[in-house]
């Protein structure tokens, strides 16, 4: 064989080689595009204890924030966390092109605004219930006279209205725990429902309030992104989320977040 074709043979190998390492690197990027248009991957992080803390130099920590910044390294594009106050205003920052994809309660107004993929957490939910009551188990809440206070717009008010038939329900706010236990002091109320950390938080604030044990739902949470994304979008976010729970990425962060986050577990299919 003569040099011309080797010299040939051995260009059109590299050009082989060239293109097959092109191809998955050109699939990477275009998922980032999908995924994060702008170049960043904006994620909304919803400011309650259990799924985000204050942390050095102006940073967060939490499971969220974790899960955020995984998703982004994955991604191969930067993090931008996005603070938010309550559900609310996540749902508009979608609906205005402000964020890519968030962790949040799948409910249905948030999935009018944007897309739910897999289930990662699930928060125990249960009620706080002050010293003196006689309500001692989940099951006794749903009586007559019972005033029940519910997280306005959450997925605990959302499973409450189908599930309850006679105990009365009063809206209050999601993000901070203190006007509930307020009316349960000043005898407004017989009893709080919302999901285990935030009982934990609101039972410090109350001496002598008891958690009713068990959970009567698990609330899902599950990566949330913006609509109209390829097809390309939810498998990779199906594929992350199946992924950090099986390799025990999620526990390790929930380990971390220690106190903070009790009765946030792990969801198992």
């Amino acid at each position: 064989m003569d040099a011309r074709r080797l010299a040939r043979l051995a260009l059109g190998a590299c050009a082989a080689l060239a293109a097959a390492a092109f191809a998955p690197a050109q699939a990477q990027s275009d998922l980032a595009k999908a995924f994060a248009p702008t170049g960043t991957l904006r994620v909304g992080v919803l400011m309650v204890t259990y799924f985000a803390l204050p942390g050095p130099a102006d940073g967060l920590t939490g499971v969220v924030p974790d899960l955020g910044r995984e998703l982004a390294r994955r991604l191969g594009v930067p993090a931008q966390l996005v603070r938010f106050d309550n559900p609310i205003a996540v749902i508009e920052a979608f609906r205005k092109g402000e964020l890519d994809a968030t962790l949040i309660g799948i409910t249905a107004d948030r999935a009018a605004a944007f897309d739910f993929g897999p289930v990662v957490l699930d928060l125990q939910t249960t009620y706080l219930v002050p010293a003196a009551s006689p309500i001692h188990a989940i099951d006794e809440v749903d009586r007559p006279g019972v005033r029940l206070l519910v997280p306005a717009r959450s997925a605990q008010e959302a499973q409450l209205k189908r599930t309850l038939r006679q105990a009365t329900m009063i809206s209050v706010a999601v993000e901070n725990p203190k006007p509930a236990v307020e009316k349960l002091a000043a005898g407004e109320a017989d009893a709080f429902s919302h999901v285990v950390p935030m009982l934990v938080s609101a039972q410090r604030l109350m001496p002598g309030s008891r958690i009713l044990p068990g959970s009567y739902y698990n609330v899902p949470i599950a990566i949330g992104f913006a609509k109209e994304r390829p097809a390309a979008v939810k498998e990779f976010a199906a594929q992350f989320a199946a992924d950090v729970r099986t390799t025990g990425f999620v526990q390790q962060s929930l380990d971390r977040a220690g106190d903070s986050v009790k009765g946030v577990v792990v969801h198992r299919d």
